[in-house]
């Protein structure tokens, strides 16, 4: 492997454990046992780095929310969304420190508030075909609040599970992101991909 990825991989592990704030450049190169000058000759500051592992994440997202594929069932919507949830929690340290990458890395700031948008705006996009395709009966209202929903669940859930309950640490909170999402449909789907919401969400939760 090499050594520009070797520094990607090391970084992502340690920022997914330990937040970006805390953990520095020689940190890192500690972790892929470089020398720190070794390390910046590939990765100037850490803020490039942590914009490149970014990139890792749109390249995994992006073209999940530009497939323009009809959706007409349930599970046509569903493997981009369950896709997409393994890609954000590949990359949590993102969703972990959201507060401090909008404030400190402006341009990894600026990519955060684009991927925030496509998202939105794909996810509108294939809720409101599942609504034309009968999947679902909502209207344009209850569909503009169910994609802000669901991208907010999606991206802020990995946050908001460590301060629950104990017993709840008992499941991935990846999984419990998905059976969050999922459940946002059931109040507007109709009969039979109701039943199969059932069948899915029990695949999450053990």
């Amino acid at each position: 492997m090499r050594t520009r990825d070797r520094i990607l991989e090391a970084s992502v592990k340690l920022f997914n454990a330990e937040g970006v704030a805390r953990v520095s450049t020689n940190r890192i190169a500690t972790e892929v046992d470089i020398s720190p000058g070794n390390l910046h000759y590939h990765f100037k500051t850490k803020e490039e780095i942590v914009e490149w592992l970014f990139r890792h994440l749109e390249g995994r997202i992006d073209p999940l929310l530009d497939d323009d594929a009809p959706m007409r069932a349930l599970d046509d919507w569903w493997l981009h969304v369950h896709l997409s949830l393994e890609a954000i929690y590949d990359y949590r340290f993102v969703f972990y420190d959201l507060e401090y990458l909008l404030r400190e890395y402006p341009r990894v700031a600026t990519r955060i508030r684009r991927l925030t948008l496509h998202s939105l705006q794909s996810v509108r996009r294939q809720c409101g075909e599942l609504a034309r395709s009968g999947v679902m009966r909502a209207s344009d209202e209850d569909l503009e609040m169910l994609a802000l929903h669901i991208v907010f669940t999606g991206t802020c859930w990995l946050t908001f599970a460590n301060v629950l309950p104990d017993p709840t640490r008992s499941q991935p909170p990846s999984g419990l992101a998905a059976y969050q999402v999922l459940s946002l449909l059931g109040p507007y789907l109709a009969d039979e991909p109701a039943h199969y919401l059932h069948y899915l969400r029990s695949k999450y939760v053990r």
